[in-house]
Protein backbone atom coordinates (compact mmCIF):
# COMPACT_ATOMS: atom_id res chain seq x y z
CA UNK A 1 0.00 0.00 0.00
CA UNK A 2 2.98 2.35 0.87
CA UNK A 3 4.24 1.78 -2.65
CA UNK A 4 1.18 2.11 -4.12
CA UNK A 5 0.60 5.73 -2.97
CA UNK A 6 4.40 6.54 -3.17
CA UNK A 7 3.71 5.64 -7.21
CA UNK A 8 0.48 7.72 -7.22
CA UNK A 9 2.28 11.21 -5.64
CA UNK A 10 5.74 9.85 -7.74
CA UNK A 11 3.12 10.52 -11.38
CA UNK A 12 0.97 13.04 -10.09
CA UNK A 13 4.24 15.23 -9.16
CA UNK A 14 5.46 14.30 -12.47
CA UNK A 15 1.97 15.31 -14.41
CA UNK A 16 1.91 18.69 -12.49
CA UNK A 17 5.57 19.46 -13.86
CA UNK A 18 5.11 18.47 -16.98
CA UNK A 19 2.15 20.64 -17.22
CA UNK A 20 4.00 23.70 -15.91
CA UNK A 21 6.91 22.97 -18.27
CA UNK A 22 4.64 23.01 -21.21
CA UNK A 23 2.88 26.15 -20.11
CA UNK A 24 5.85 28.10 -19.59
CA UNK A 25 7.47 26.95 -23.43
CA UNK A 26 4.10 28.36 -25.39
CA UNK A 27 4.78 31.45 -23.75
CA UNK A 28 8.83 32.08 -24.80
CA UNK A 29 7.32 31.01 -28.22
CA UNK A 30 5.07 33.69 -28.54
CA UNK A 31 7.66 36.21 -27.95
CA UNK A 32 10.08 34.99 -30.30
CA UNK A 33 6.92 36.18 -33.36
CA UNK A 34 7.70 40.23 -32.65
CA UNK A 35 10.58 41.52 -34.55
CA UNK A 36 12.44 44.76 -34.23
CA UNK A 37 13.37 47.02 -36.78
CA UNK A 38 16.95 48.33 -36.57
CA UNK A 39 17.07 52.42 -36.47
CA UNK A 40 16.50 53.75 -39.92
CA UNK A 41 19.43 56.08 -40.84
CA UNK A 42 21.77 56.92 -44.15
CA UNK A 43 24.60 54.24 -42.51
CA UNK A 44 21.96 52.02 -42.30
CA UNK A 45 20.62 52.23 -45.63
CA UNK A 46 23.59 52.43 -47.76
CA UNK A 47 25.30 49.29 -45.75
CA UNK A 48 23.20 46.80 -43.90
CA UNK A 49 19.65 47.15 -45.72
CA UNK A 50 21.83 47.68 -49.34
CA UNK A 51 23.03 44.36 -48.65
CA UNK A 52 20.24 43.07 -47.84
CA UNK A 53 17.91 43.61 -50.96
CA UNK A 54 21.59 42.17 -53.01
CA UNK A 55 21.42 39.30 -50.65
CA UNK A 56 17.96 38.73 -51.39
CA UNK A 57 18.16 38.70 -55.24
CA UNK A 58 17.85 41.95 -55.65
CA UNK A 59 19.66 44.41 -58.30
CA UNK A 60 21.22 48.04 -58.32
CA UNK A 61 21.26 50.51 -61.22
CA UNK A 62 23.06 53.96 -60.66
CA UNK A 63 21.08 56.70 -62.81
CA UNK A 64 19.14 59.38 -63.08
CA UNK A 65 15.19 59.13 -61.98
CA UNK A 66 11.67 60.38 -63.58
CA UNK A 67 8.54 59.57 -62.00
CA UNK A 68 5.26 59.03 -62.76
CA UNK A 69 1.89 58.54 -60.92
CA UNK A 70 0.05 59.51 -57.80
CA UNK A 71 -0.35 58.49 -54.23
CA UNK A 72 -3.56 57.00 -54.94
CA UNK A 73 -2.71 54.81 -57.61
CA UNK A 74 1.21 54.37 -57.04
CA UNK A 75 4.25 55.37 -58.52
CA UNK A 76 5.91 54.48 -61.73
CA UNK A 77 10.18 55.24 -61.62
CA UNK A 78 11.52 55.36 -64.75
CA UNK A 79 15.57 54.76 -64.22
CA UNK A 80 17.91 56.23 -67.30
CA UNK A 81 21.18 54.33 -66.52
CA UNK A 82 23.93 56.34 -65.74
CA UNK A 83 27.68 55.69 -65.47
CA UNK A 84 30.17 57.89 -64.21
CA UNK A 85 33.73 58.44 -65.52
CA UNK A 86 37.18 59.30 -64.52
CA UNK A 87 38.31 62.19 -67.43
CA UNK A 88 41.28 64.20 -67.01
CA UNK A 89 40.03 66.13 -69.60
CA UNK A 90 36.72 67.74 -67.47
CA UNK A 91 37.13 70.57 -64.76
CA UNK A 92 35.63 68.22 -62.16
CA UNK A 93 37.99 65.32 -62.92
CA UNK A 94 34.89 62.93 -64.24
CA UNK A 95 31.51 63.29 -66.64
CA UNK A 96 28.70 61.20 -66.53
CA UNK A 97 27.96 58.88 -69.44
CA UNK A 98 24.57 57.89 -70.86
CA UNK A 99 24.41 54.40 -71.01
CA UNK A 100 21.07 55.34 -73.11
CA UNK A 101 19.45 52.30 -71.44
CA UNK A 102 16.13 53.38 -69.21
CA UNK A 103 14.15 50.62 -67.89
CA UNK A 104 10.56 51.47 -65.71
CA UNK A 105 9.10 49.59 -61.97
CA UNK A 106 6.47 50.07 -60.03
CA UNK A 107 7.56 52.29 -56.59
CA UNK A 108 6.93 50.27 -53.65
CA UNK A 109 4.76 52.19 -51.17
CA UNK A 110 7.12 51.29 -48.32
CA UNK A 111 10.64 52.09 -50.60
CA UNK A 112 13.02 53.93 -48.51
CA UNK A 113 14.56 57.29 -49.85
CA UNK A 114 17.59 59.67 -49.13
CA UNK A 115 18.63 62.82 -50.96
CA UNK A 116 20.80 65.67 -51.05
CA UNK A 117 19.34 68.89 -50.02
CA UNK A 118 22.69 70.60 -49.24
CA UNK A 119 26.25 69.42 -50.20
CA UNK A 120 27.73 70.21 -46.97
CA UNK A 121 24.88 68.11 -44.84
CA UNK A 122 25.22 65.04 -47.17
CA UNK A 123 22.21 62.18 -48.26
CA UNK A 124 19.33 62.32 -45.68
CA UNK A 125 16.20 60.39 -44.98
CA UNK A 126 13.37 61.88 -46.86
CA UNK A 127 9.07 60.75 -47.10
CA UNK A 128 7.83 59.40 -50.18
CA UNK A 129 5.85 62.60 -50.86
CA UNK A 130 9.17 64.35 -50.22
CA UNK A 131 10.94 62.83 -52.48
CA UNK A 132 8.33 62.65 -55.03
CA UNK A 133 8.49 66.94 -54.96
CA UNK A 134 12.24 66.78 -55.51
CA UNK A 135 13.06 64.19 -57.88
CA UNK A 136 10.23 66.07 -60.25
CA UNK A 137 11.67 69.55 -59.66
CA UNK A 138 14.88 67.92 -60.64
CA UNK A 139 14.07 66.21 -63.36
CA UNK A 140 12.21 69.21 -64.99
CA UNK A 141 15.11 71.46 -64.34
CA UNK A 142 18.02 69.33 -65.85
CA UNK A 143 15.35 68.39 -69.22
CA UNK A 144 14.89 72.16 -69.52
CA UNK A 145 17.92 74.18 -68.47
CA UNK A 146 20.61 70.75 -68.37
CA UNK A 147 23.30 70.59 -65.38
CA UNK A 148 26.91 70.67 -65.03
CA UNK A 149 28.26 66.98 -63.96
CA UNK A 150 28.68 68.32 -60.38
CA UNK A 151 25.07 69.28 -60.09
CA UNK A 152 23.55 66.12 -61.85
CA UNK A 153 21.27 64.12 -59.64
CA UNK A 154 22.01 60.73 -59.53
CA UNK A 155 20.60 57.64 -57.49
CA UNK A 156 21.79 53.82 -56.80
CA UNK A 157 18.36 52.12 -57.56
CA UNK A 158 17.41 48.85 -55.59
CA UNK A 159 14.80 46.51 -57.30
CA UNK A 160 13.36 43.70 -56.38
CA UNK A 161 10.90 41.28 -57.54
CA UNK A 162 10.44 43.92 -60.44
CA UNK A 163 9.45 46.62 -57.54
CA UNK A 164 11.83 49.29 -56.74
CA UNK A 165 12.10 49.39 -52.94
CA UNK A 166 15.09 52.16 -52.27
CA UNK A 167 16.90 55.37 -54.18
CA UNK A 168 20.02 56.11 -52.19
CA UNK A 169 20.67 59.60 -53.40
CA UNK A 170 24.79 59.32 -55.08
CA UNK A 171 27.04 61.84 -53.68
CA UNK A 172 29.65 63.36 -57.07
CA UNK A 173 32.90 63.78 -56.43
CA UNK A 174 33.68 67.26 -55.13
CA UNK A 175 35.55 69.40 -57.64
Amino acid sequence: MRREAFIKIYALSMALLLAVFFASCGEKSSDNDIMEEPEITVEYLTEEYAAQILRDGGKETLGSVELSGNTDEGYLLTIHSMVIVESSITEEGYYVADKNMSSSVPLDADARFTYIKSKKKGPEIVTLEEFVKLAQKDFQKQKVNGVKPSEEKLYQVYIIGGTGVMLLAKELPDV
